[in-house]
């Protein structure tokens, strides 16, 4: 079985090392059929680094990964596919391993990711430490409620008539599984099937702001959870810095739920405005007749 395998890239030169690696290993574990190369208009190498590999097709298009996921899909002709993103290596029989669990209810196939970034790595330690759970059921648990494009089978038949809302610059990838999940197939993680993920988390207030909105919009987070996670947020620094001596990943922790909280109260400022707003409108307009 031959595998279309769709690639964003944005920039992906950035990081020679990381992005060749990337290419080597799909390469290596998967029967590529195509090379589907989405990429958003990159200003360094990332062309030049894709044409040394064999069957690559290079589109330019603008948008976010929501318009980009939707391009890489409608091209897709191969009965599975694979999302794949810049910054990961498939683990070592990755197809091998993979193909055994393509029954015929299942719709997606998500390898789960290691973190290979040393400080989000750190962070995440911690995490399956006070959980007292495996690296692979933390991120198992993760994909049931968000899903992952990370390196990813899709089963083509279950994705032809879906429509990624165009908003969707980040979750898109819980949209996708849900959209799977509702036709009525599974989406299943196996323990063997993974990558190394080299991840470089964006601690914006811009950022955390959009995902602010993405997760109020969606149903994806409540107010409420973003509230306990900073009431959280010092005590899980602390542990993490107590337990991994990392300074950084204690930091980046706290700032993660900090700027998760301030994009949420900037989120919930601007809807009260609005809802004031129109309930004004509402009423002078009442006031007219």
């Amino acid at each position: 079985m031959d595998i279309d395998v769709v690639l964003l890239t944005k920039n992906s030169a950035a990081q020679p090392t990381v992005f060749r690696t990337c290419l080597d290993a799909l390469y290596r574990e998967i029967p590529v059929n195509r090379l589907i190369a989405v990429d958003a208009h990159s200003e360094d190498g990332t062309r030049e680094i894709l044409m040394e590999y064999p069957r690559v097709e290079f589109h330019l298009v603008r948008g976010n990964r929501a318009v980009a996921r939707q391009y890489g899909v409608e091209r897709v002709e191969t009965e599975w596919f694979l999302f794949l993103d810049d910054d990961v290596i498939l683990c070592r029989g990755w197809w091998r391993k993979a193909e055994k669990h393509l029954e015929p209810d299942v719709g997606l196939l998500w390898g789960w990711d290691v973190i290979a970034n040393p400080h989000s790595r750190n962070r995440m330690r911690v995490m399956y430490y006070l959980r007292k759970v495996s690296e692979y059921e933390l991120m198992k648990r993760n994909f049931r409620h968000r899903g992952g494009t990370h390196d990813t089978l899709v089963r083509r038949e279950a994705v032809t008539d879906m429509e990624i809302p165009r908003d969707l610059h980040v979750f898109e990838d819980w949209y996708i599984k849900r959209h799977v999940e509702e036709k009525g197939y599974r989406a299943v993680c196996p323990e063997e099937v993974y990558c190394y993920h080299h991840l470089t988390p964006r601690f914006t207030l811009e950022n955390f702001t959009l995902i602010a909105r993405l997760q109020r919009k969606y149903g994806l987070q409540s107010g409420f959870r973003t509230v306990s996670n900073l009431a959280l947020a010092p005590a899980k620094a602390l542990a993490i810095l107590l337990l991994s001596r990392d300074p950084k990943a204690a930091s980046d922790q706290f700032k993660m739920y900090a700027l998760n909280f301030a994009g949420r109260f900037i989120v919930e400022k601007e809807a009260r405005r609005i809802k004031a707003g129109k309930e004004d409108t509402d009423f002078r307009g009442r006031m007219l007749f």
